[in-house]
């Protein structure tokens, strides 16, 4: 006869106020009695496990040390769940629910912030993934999102146009590498398709996002511009929705489906994230991927020109070079890149690289922990290098809302001067990673 956990009333029903958290602590406390040798660990054990059959149960559940992820699967067997992240996605499901909120025919994810510019994280696609979940009972924290997709340490420089335009695309977070990372790190798994090209939008495409927000799970979009928001609720039986929006001046944004540029991503599951371990490893081999990528010419998903890492730098202030020979629209179009990618490298060095490599070191062996400090030092000699934002000085100053005709010849001198400063300390941190993960095999 299989044992069923005391806390079980009955088989496969949860105690009424049962948590997630008190689950993992019940599937530890599984694990240290049955090293302990209790003949009760022992016997759920020998029942939640797979043994051989000519084998005593009891004997070879008792013969082999329990890994936690084995005593979870037993306790969510006890509880009628086929394995533990099923187990998960019934807690995740519940909580989602309970976070929406139905009121004169508008029905909303409660808790999701306004995004600004400014003030919430860029690249928009982390800003918009960290506010769809700020309130859920699995927050993300902003750090880690950008160390374990890699784009806390992603250079990319974008044209267009053989090198005679400049895309805007470059810093943009959400291409499929870096998606899949977080769908790893985090256990929220997004879907991103085509946009849908029709309008009016089909009543199928409306019942899919109403359904969405039904569930508690929010969606990932464009709307009057391309920098991803969240929609997280609808009126009018899905013909207007509510959007989280980097460029919306009031909250919330309210936004005929037709005028929405895209719904970008649809959530497919929510899971049990990755173990640390796993993320870190997965998250620094991808930022030396995007590091010793070069230039991918055209590009799968924009047809752009990327640069990444070295040659990122290198024709980043090849173009700041060629700023004389340019016409004015080049020059504008320069500009706004120039300002753009700078801003994303700014905040992302200054705020977040050396933090990621100091929070996430515990989860590498030891033999990695002095090759991820010293990458850490270098970042903190970025950001020193980078100095504190100030709107008033002129270099790159697109992203501090100054006008074209401040970009004079000393200031370009003074921005490429930063920018190989910038380059060859980045350089060095690279190296120390490197060598952290030849430390970690």
């Amino acid at each position: 006869m299989a044992v069923r956990h005391p806390g079980a009333s009955a088989a496969g029903a949860l105690p009424p106020r049962a948590s997630l958290e008190n689950l993992r602590n019940q599937a530890k406390t599984l694990q240290k009695q049955h090293r302990a040798g209790i003949a009760e660990a022992i016997a759920r054990v020998a029942a939640g496990l797979s043994v051989p059959p000519e084998s005593n149960p009891a004997q070879a559940a008792a013969a082999v040390p329990l890994k936690l992820h084995d005593a979870q699967f037993v306790l969510a067997r006890e509880y009628g769940f086929a394995s533990w992240p099923r187990l998960v996605e019934h807690f995740e499901a519940r909580g989602a629910r309970e976070r929406v909120r139905r009121e004169n025919g508008r029905v909303w994810i409660e808790g999701v912030p306004r995004l600004r510019w400014g003030a919430s994280p860029e690249p928009t696609y982390i800003g918009a993934l960290e506010a769809a979940f700020r309130s859920s009972d699995r927050p993300l924290d902003v750090t880690t999102l950008l160390g374990d997709s890699g784009l806390a340490f992603r250079l990319r420089w974008a044209t267009r146009e053989q090198g005679n335009a400049w895309c805007g695309s470059g810093p943009c977070g959400e291409w499929p590498e870096e998606v899949a990372a977080l769908g790893a790190a985090t256990g929220y798994v997004f879907e991103f398709e085509p946009p849908e090209e029709r309008r009016p939008l089909p009543p199928e495409f409306l019942a899919r996002v109403t359904e969405h927000i039904d569930r508690g799970w929010p969606l990932l979009g464009f709307g009057k511009q391309m920098d991803m928001g969240v929609i997280f609720g609808y009126e009018a039986a899905g013909q207007r929705w509510l959007f989280s929006d980097y460029w919306a001046s009031e909250e919330p944004s309210i936004l005929s489906a037709d005028e929405a540029k895209a719904v970008c991503a649809f959530l497919r599951r929510i899971e049990a994230p990755a173990p640390r371990p796993v993320a870190v490893r997965a998250a620094l081999e991808l930022v030396l991927e995007r590091w010793r990528q070069g230039v991918v010419a055209p590009d799968p998903i924009t047809g752009a020109t990327y640069y990444y890492g070295p040659a990122g730098y290198e024709r980043w202030l090849a173009d700041l070079e060629r700023v004389p020979t340019l016409s004015a629209a080049q020059i504008g179009n320069l500009w706004f890149l120039n300002g753009w990618t700078y801003s994303s490298l700014y905040r992302n060095r200054s705020e977040h690289a050396g933090a990621y490599l100091r929070a996430q070191a515990q989860h590498l062996p030891a033999a990695a922990r002095a090759p991820l400090a010293a990458a850490a030092e270098r970042y903190d000699q970025v950001r020193e290098r980078l100095g504190k934002w100030d709107p008033a000085d002129p270099i790159f100053g697109m992203a501090k809302q100054q006008k074209v005709d401040s970009w004079t010849p000393e200031v370009r001198a003074r921005e490429s001067a930063l920018l190989r400063d910038v380059y060859e300390l980045e350089a060095s941190a690279m190296r120390e990673l490197g060598r952290a993960l030849d430390a970690a095999p």
